[in-house]
């Protein structure tokens, strides 16, 4: 059964919606690991219907609006009060300075984009979604950063509109790649049109120079937007560091690694989902 699009409040103040009373622990129960899949996806269903939110709160220093019936990285900024993916970021870190340029493919609600502006970096952030670019501009917002460009569009291997797949329960778990629906992903998924555009032709419009860190996270269709970059941009455009969603990997059409060693990137940092690469010579 298909839920209707969540309504957001994007204009009221930060702290408007503190996270009183049994939310946290309600949430923390429903994201349990030893629950089986299954029992954990319907108690995450009742808890939304109770409490959708929105909560404002505060992660790592820095504010997120989140509605943790709706998305992965708003139930765990919420349950564990820090933000996702806190590996990556250490990884990352060093390379973002108020000089830098960052680039997030897949921006979400903005758990790499807010961290990276906040350290200075001048950031670029590509999200197709309609509903995640509102939650990702409010916390946008609530943090006063101003370095920040958004970009509605998906990043492809050219210009065309294609259908993004969400999951209703995730919407930030979006794929052009229809067959990551299916199988271990299954779930409840709606398609929306999107547009799709070299990430060559956006970087240029953009203005950017250099690109020291690029994140690509797109459940699947990471190839389609890292190798015709790599093919088509001058190199001194070639990201220092990439960051680079693996755990979609079966559904890529190329093979990202071989060719990134092929260009002197060399793998200097790796997680459950994600490998990390700089560029040697």
């Amino acid at each position: 059964m298909k839920r209707d699009a969540m309504v957001l409040d994007t204009s009221s103040p930060f702290g408007t919606y503190p996270p009183i009373g049994l939310v946290r622990t309600a949430w923390r129960l429903a994201s349990q690991a030893r629950l089986p899949k299954g029992l954990r996806r319907y108690v995450r269903l009742f808890l939304g219907k109770i409490f959708t939110g929105p909560y404002d709160l505060e992660a790592d220093g820095l504010k997120f609006r989140v509605y943790p019936s709706d998305n992965y990285d708003d139930r765990k900024v919420l349950i564990k009060g820090r933000l996702p993916e806190v590996e990556e970021h250490k990884l990352i870190k060093p390379f973002l300075s108020d000089d830098a340029v960052f680039v997030d493919v897949g921006a979400n609600i903005g758990v790499y984009t807010v961290f990276a502006a906040h350290h200075g970096a001048r950031v670029i952030a590509l999200e197709p979604n309609a509903h995640s670019v509102d939650k990702l501009q409010c916390n946008i917002d609530a943090n006063g950063l101003q370095n920040v460009t958004i970009v509605p569009t998906a990043a492809g291997p050219r210009d065309d509109v294609l259908e993004l797949y969400s999951e209703t329960s995730n919407r930030g778990f979006g794929t052009l790649d229809k067959r990551v629906t299916n199988g271990e992903w299954g779930g409840d998924w709606a398609p929306s049109t999107v547009k799709m555009r070299p990430l060559t032709t956006i970087v240029d419009e953009a203005g950017v120079k250099k690109i020291d860190v690029l994140k690509i996270d797109v459940e699947g269709f990471e190839d389609r937007v890292l190798l015709p970059f790599l093919r088509h941009a001058e190199r001194s455009l070639w990201p220092r560091v990439i960051l680079l969603e693996t755990n979609c990997r079966p559904y890529w059409s190329e093979d990202c690694l071989t060719e990134l060693a092929n260009r002197s990137y060399k793998v200097t940092g790796r997680t459950n989902d994600n490998m990390v690469f700089e560029l040697t010579a």
